[in-house]
């Protein structure tokens, strides 16, 4: 028994060094994307909003499809198939990096890992030794530490040469590719692992009830997405018009980042000893979105952006993490693959559309308009979602 725990704790371990690898590598290319179609390829912004729109969209596909193949059986193949894809993606943009060989290796990469990632994250979901809030916590930290890593590393990287980027993208893949070739085993999951689960069982739908309230939490993240998303496109623009510059908006972010790698593992760490229902998790950190975003209406000096962002970045910490395990408890093993999915999908679709909307809100009206028609989706969805929740349990 304790050995088996071991090599229980030895694969979560892997999953959680896989994650902080991938997400290493993934953060030195997305900051630089619309700098280098801009500055380096010559290309309009608009083209380069359009390039990121496409890829999002193309992740949403390939997260939905991920989710399939993990149902069907077919997940360990298929991981390992798209995490190769994506590292041959990256290779190849350190000898084709012009256009249109960026754009398409680019939106390339996003639909490959989006496949990987949401069969990585069921596998997850199937390690029953932890609890499941645990578990997502933890991946939620390394993969933040990892964009905290490449982050910092970026600039230096790009003071030598900006084409080094994907070389040492590439070769961060390549180890990601070689610990999941190795360490991440499909066996010892719950279905395989747990030999009195009927064939029925494993067949089971997920029952209707469960399904409205999995759908009422991720309509709310999905609001929650179009907000958040507000904060890494048109919020820039915003305070520049307020004449705070772009430095002291970059530094909103390692805020953020600082936030979320000391104030993940204290969450996990209590998590552990005394867990708190999913459900109250997850309607406090909507509820303290819902106080950041109309905070923003009232934000005109930088003192109350940082304020803003802490707020921004507490919801973030409480609420993303636990909003995969609240699918995975809510959802059949047989279908746990096509909800994950769901939750990479809610998370695609909200930066996928929220630049866009915010965009067009923002032309037809106001910067204010826009905070107060985020803070009105975020609300009425989460009292939708909260009802819904609270007659599935009380039934």
């Amino acid at each position: 028994m304790g050995r088996e725990m071991k090599n229980n704790r030895l694969k979560l371990g892997w999953l959680l060094a896989g994650n902080l690898i991938s997400s290493t590598g993934m953060s030195f290319i997305w900051p630089l994307t619309t700098v280098y179609m801009h500055d380096y390829l010559g290309k309009t912004l608009a083209l380069a909003g359009m390039v990121l729109l496409i890829e999002s969209l193309i992740m949403i596909v390939g997260s939905y499809v991920g989710g399939r193949l993990y149902d069907n059986g077919k997940g360990h193949f298929w991981m390992l198939f798209t995490i190769a894809m994506s590292a041959l993606a990256l290779l190849a943009l350190i000898f084709c990096n012009g256009w249109p060989a960026y754009p398409l290796l680019l939106i390339i990469n996003g639909f490959t890992g989006a496949i990987a990632n949401t069969i990585i994250n069921a596998l997850a979901a199937s390690i029953k030794e932890f609890d499941a809030s645990y578990i997502f916590n933890m991946m939620y930290f390394m993969a933040n530490l990892g964009v905290v890593i490449g982050t910092l590393v970026v600039g230096f990287v790009v003071s030598i040469n900006i084409r080094y980027i994907f070389l040492v993208t590439a070769i961060l893949y390549i180890i990601f590719f070689l610990i999941a070739a190795t360490k991440y085993s499909f066996e010892n999951t719950q279905i395989v692992k747990n030999k009195s689960i009927t064939k029925r069982k494993l067949n089971k739908k997920t029952p209707i009830g469960n399904i409205l309230v999995i759908g009422g939490v991720l309509m709310t993240y999905l609001m929650i997405q179009i907000g958040y998303s507000q904060w890494q496109s048109n919020l820039s623009v915003y305070m520049q018009s307020l004449g705070i510059g772009l430095n002291k908006y970059s530094y909103l972010w390692t805020i953020n980042g600082i936030i979320v790698v000391i104030g993940q593992p204290i969450i996990a760490f209590f998590d552990r000893r005394k867990p708190v229902n999913y459900f109250k998790k997850v309607y406090i950190g909507y509820g303290i979105f819902i106080i950041a975003f109309t905070s923003l209406v009232f934000a005109r000096d930088y003192t109350h952006f940082i304020v803003s962002m802490v707020l921004v970045t507490f919801g973030e910490v409480i609420a993303f993490p636990i909003i995969p395990a609240i699918v995975d408890d809510l959802s059949s093993d047989s279908e746990r693959g096509k909800y994950q999915g769901f939750v990479s999908i809610s998370a695609s679709l909200g930066h996928a559309m929220g630049p866009l909307l915010g965009g067009l809100i923002i032309g037809g009206f106001s910067y204010d308009v826009l905070f107060e028609i985020m803070v009105l989706l975020v609300m009425i969805f989460t009292c939708l979602s909260m009802g819904i929740t609270y007659f599935k349990l009380k039934k």
